[in-house]
């Protein structure tokens, strides 16, 4: 059996960019708990606030929070991935 594992991104309560983000985010939730496996659920604000307080940028792009996004994904199933002592 293969894991269903989502990595999935909810808006900023306080952003006013998309008007439909929260709508977006409540639709989506059916989906993600009768489909998937595991959910890692990342917040916008948190992200960047970990890009101001840890990697010194005031207003972060699209191109840092999504490498931020990316380093995450890429730890978190670093065990699946190559197999070890650890996690044989």
């Amino acid at each position: 059996k293969k894991l269903n594992q989502t990595y999935t991104s909810f808006p900023d309560a306080d952003s006013r960019d998309v008007v439909v983000q929260p709508y977006n985010s409540l639709l989506s939730m059916k989906r993600l708990t009768n489909h998937a496996d595991s959910v890692i659920v990342l917040d916008n604000a948190a992200l960047n606030k970990i890009c101001q307080d840890r990697l010194h940028v005031q207003v972060a792009s699209f191109a840092q929070t999504n490498q931020l996004v990316s380093t995450v994904m890429s730890a978190s199933t670093q065990t699946l991935r190559y197999p070890g002592y650890m996690n044989n």
